[in-house]
């Protein structure tokens, strides 16, 4: 069964971080709060509904384990050695960052292998899928923290937040919306 998500991650798919500090830091802004019943799933934390903003008129997100109902938890992703696809949505269509135009024929075998080419069937440039413009909908990295059981455009992360990550860390983040 796929879970929504919304996926944190830096801009840049060289740049990682200490999870340990990335976790401190959440706990640090009360985005998240105590551990759930699983390993590294955490609940969310007094300050998550100021950093992130649901969208739409009544937005229906359990925030609290309830029996027999999936809720939303927030996870810290394993380090990689090498940056992957995080995760996408089902409508999924990348622009081409030379000409801005969508991108008809780019999902090939190896597509989610940010090291692999793309070549716009547009303007013939070759772009590397991590740089390609997902529009939010596709996410490259080598670390970062998801947020499960959230719908894509369900819901958006404040200027607060990110400007909390990038100060953490040093560097600036990027989100995505993932179905799959």
């Amino acid at each position: 069964m796929n879970i929504s998500k919304l996926i944190f991650f830096p801009v840049s798919t060289d740049k990682t971080v200490n999870n340990k500090i990335l976790l401190q830091t959440l706990i640090d802004s009360q985005f998240i709060s105590e551990k759930s019943t699983n390993n590294n799933q955490y609940l969310p934390g007094d300050n998550f509904l100021s950093l992130i903003t649901f969208l739409g008129c009544s937005p229906n997100i359990n925030l609290m384990p309830i029996e027999c109902e999936s809720h939303c938890f927030i996870s810290i992703l394993d380090q990689l050695e090498e940056p992957v696809c995080l995760g996408y949505t089902q409508t999924v269509n990348p622009k081409c960052p030379a000409c801005k135009k969508r991108i008809s024929d780019w999902k090939t075998p190896n597509w989610k292998n940010a090291e692999q080419l793309c070549n716009c069937d547009k303007c013939q440039k070759q772009t590397l899928y991590s740089e390609l413009n997902w529009k939010h909908e596709c996410g490259f990295a080598r670390c970062g923290f998801e947020i499960s059981h959230i719908y894509p455009h369900e819901a958006v992360p404040t200027d607060q937040l990110l400007e909390k990550l990038k100060q953490f860390s040093g560097f600036e983040w990027n989100y995505c919306y993932a179905t799959s």
